[in-house]
């Protein structure tokens, strides 16, 4: 649930344009799985990462600049032993905290302390509803058994009422016309989903997350049922499955997914920004830079007009991106449309209700909408 304070500062966004109101912090460099879509472990191998007194201070540093919401990713964060006391560096200064997660490493009792200390969501990586799919992407055998097993953990311990419990699917070659299941599935259990474009290394290679690889690119060859397959996606949301990105985000990731420049533009580091493992200012989890946010002379410098201009000039390089997090608060804070969406939709969620389901239910669910895909597949082909 978002907190007074995450709720002023997302005002104060909407009404001047520009407040940091989102901040990613890869927590850790490291990770349990080597996922072939993505470089983010291998950039950042070089770097080390921030002790929890460097963390308390960082998240004062964020406080002063007025910073309201901070989602914890990696690599992965449950690898930081100290993760709770992290969660409650950040929440002490009434910083809403949410962690993304490939969900490998929780354990009931590790998922209670994470909530007890203040985390207000949680989200999970489910790129497939097929085991083999989902391992090969991970690169790692029974990893799908076991995130199904994490989600189970999620629908019971979580509140049950007003609680948006997050799937993030990432949308490629492999997974393309299995996203109507994955939106069903997740819509049966009581959990949203954010369908996030592959981003694939183009022309430039100074890139931190995404990364070459031909098995998750499309083709003009896929450009057909790219368009068919957000059609239904959209579809699908107007008829109230849950589907957390706007109508916007949904209209504009075909295009992206065929290669051609994106139609929003950047407002980093206006309302949001990335924070590296060892404490860097990053205009997002692509661009790279040598600032350092520990720096004595850090908060003097963020609010020069040097500053700004600096990661301006940066921004204005990139081809542009999808990731759903950053287009997402640009639309909210400067789409008068989008804006009333949000409001809308996180009303419903305040009243929805979610029924808890244990793994065996799961894996129940899974096959049944896995089955009802393949189905409607065989039928739009004949």
């Amino acid at each position: 649930m978002i907190n007074f304070r995450t709720a002023k500062t997302f005002l104060k966004g909407v009404i001047t344009k520009k407040a940091p109101m989102y901040v990613q912090f890869a927590l850790s460099k490291s990770c349990n799985l080597k996922c072939k879509m993505c470089s983010a472990v291998e950039s950042r191998k070089h770097e080390n990462e921030l002790t929890l007194h460097e963390i308390e201070k960082l998240a004062s540093i964020l406080s002063h600049m007025g910073v309201c919401m901070i989602i914890l990713t990696g690599g992965e964060p449950f690898l930081r032993n100290d993760i709770v006391s992290i969660i409650k560096a950040f929440s002490k200064h009434h910083i809403e905290v949410r962690l993304q997660t490939n969900g490998l490493l929780i354990s009931k009792s590790k998922l209670k302390t994470v909530i007890d200390a203040g985390v207000s969501e949680v989200t999970i990586s489910l790129d497939s509803l097929h085991p083999e799919t989902q391992d090969f992407i991970n690169q790692r055998e029974g990893s799908w058994d076991e995130i199904i097993k994490t989600i189970s953990l999620f629908s019971q311990m979580f509140p049950i009422k007003g609680n948006m419990t997050g799937i993030n699917t990432v949308v490629s070659k492999l997974n393309l016309k299995e996203i109507p299941s994955i939106i069903k599935f997740v819509t049966d259990i009581g959990f949203y989903v954010s369908l996030i474009p592959v981003h694939i290394l183009g022309e430039s290679s100074d890139f931190i997350v995404r990364k070459e690889n031909k098995q998750f690119a499309f083709s003009e060859e896929d450009h057909k049922d790219i368009e068919m397959i957000y059609s239904e996606i959209i579809d699908m949301k107007r008829k109230g499955y849950h589907i957390h990105n706007s109508y916007r985000f949904l209209k504009e990731s075909p295009d992206f997914l065929k290669y051609k420049r994106v139609h929003w533009t950047c407002t980093s580091p206006d309302l949001y920004f990335s924070i590296s493992p060892s404490g860097k200012f990053l205009p997002c989890v692509d661009i790279d830079t040598d600032i350092s946010m520990l720096d004595l002379n850090f908060l003097n410098y963020y609010f020069s007009a040097k500053f700004m201009k600096t990661i301006r000039d940066k921004v204005k390089e990139c081809p542009g991106c999808m990731y759903a997090c950053y287009p997402e608060v640009s639309f909210f804070c400067r789409d008068l449309k989008v804006f009333i969406e949000r409001l809308i939709q996180g009303f419903k969620i305040t009243q929805f209700t979610r029924k808890p389901r244990d793994y065996e239910e799961l894996l129940k669910i899974a096959e049944k909408c896995k089955t009802q895909n393949e189905i409607s597949i065989k039928e739009k082909a004949k």
